[in-house]
C-alpha cells in the first residue's frame, strides 16, 4: 500500500472515534440541556467539542493512541494520534473543513494547513484542482507553517517518522450523525482518498421511536413513556437552533 495514496484504515481506532462524536453531539449534548435550563445556549457550540475531547480522552486514549493537546489563541484542540501506524487525526464538521481553504487574507495559518503542509506535502491527489494560491488564499512561506507545526505537535509528532494526517469530518442534524467520511488531503486540500464511516454508526431504535430506554426491568418502575417523549420533543429544537448556528 502507497501511504501517499492511500488512506490506512485503522477499524478499532475509527470506531470509537465515531462513537466518542456520536455520543458527544446526541446523548451528552441532550444530557446537558436537561440540565441546564438557560436563556440561552451560545455556549453549546464550543461544548460540541468539548465533549468529543473529553470522550476521547475516555474511550480512545490507550496503549499507542494519544491525544495531542495544542492552543490556537485562546482556543484548546485535540488531536488523535496513532503512534503504531504513524497517522494524526483531526475531527470537524463538513462546513468548518469547506471553509478553511476558502477563507482569505488569514494573519495566521489555520492549524489544519500547517498540518497538511508538513505531513501531507508529499501526497498525490487523484485529481489535482487548482491550488490555494489560485484562488486568492493566503500562502504562508514554508517556515511559519513548519514553526506552526513546532508549536501544534509540542515534540509529540516526530516529522522523521513520515507521519500522515487523516480528517474526520461529519454532517449532523438534530443529533444524529448524518454524514461521517474519513478524509485524506493534501497540502492544497484536494482529495487523496477518502472513505465514509457510516458503517460505525449503530442504529438507535429507542431514538427512531422518539422513546427513551429503560433499564429498570420491573413494568412497574418504568417511566412514563409521555414523559420521555415530552423532554425529547422539548430537547430536539434546541439541537436544531444550536447546529444551524454551527
Amino acid at each position: 500500500m502507497n501511504r501517499n495514496t492511500q488512506i490506512v484504515i485503522n477499524d478499532d481506532l475509527l470506531r470509537k472515534i465515531v462513537y466518542c462524536i456520536e455520543k458527544a453531539i446526541g446523548d451528552d449534548l441532550q444530557q446537558y440541556l436537561r440540565e441546564n435550563h438557560r436563556e440561552t445556549n451560545n455556549a453549546i457550540i464550543l461544548l460540541r467539542g468539548d465533549n468529543i475531547n473529553t470522550n476521547l480522552r475516555t474511550h480512545v486514549v490507550k496503549d499507542d493512541i494519544d491525544l495531542v493537546p495544542f492552543q490556537r489563541y485562546g482556543w484548546s484542540g485535540r488531536m488523535v494520534i496513532d503512534r503504531k501506524e504513524h497517522i494524526t487525526y483531526s475531527i470537524m464538521t463538513e462546513g468548518t473543513l469547506s471553509g478553511v481553504p476558502k477563507k482569505k487574507n488569514r494573519e495566521n495559518p489555520h492549524y489544519l494547513q500547517s498540518v497538511l503542509y508538513v505531513e501531507n506535502k508529499d501526497c498525490i491527489a487523484k485529481e489535482r484542482q487548482m491550488t490555494l494560491e489560485d484562488f486568492g488564499i493566503t500562502i504562508f512561506d514554508t517556515d511559519v507553517l513548519e514553526q506552526d507545526f513546532e508549536k501544534i505537535s509540542q515534540g509529540m509528532i516526530n516529522v522523521e517518522e513520515d507521519y500522515k494526517h487523516y480528517i474526520i469530518a461529519y454532517k449532523a442534524e438534530n443529533g444524529e450523525i448524518k454524514d461521517i467520511k474519513l478524509r485524506f488531503l493534501d497540502k492544497d486540500f484536494n482529495i487523496v482518498d477518502e472513505a465514509s464511516l457510516m458503517q460505525y454508526i449503530k442504529p438507535d431504535f429507542a431514538r427512531l421511536t422518539d422513546i427513551g430506554p429503560s433499564e429498570d426491568t420491573d413494568e412497574d418502575a418504568k417511566p412514563d413513556k409521555k414523559g420521555l417523549v415530552a423532554i425529547k420533543s422539548g430537547i430536539k429544537p434546541k439541537l436544531r437552533e444550536i447546529e444551524k448556528k454551527a
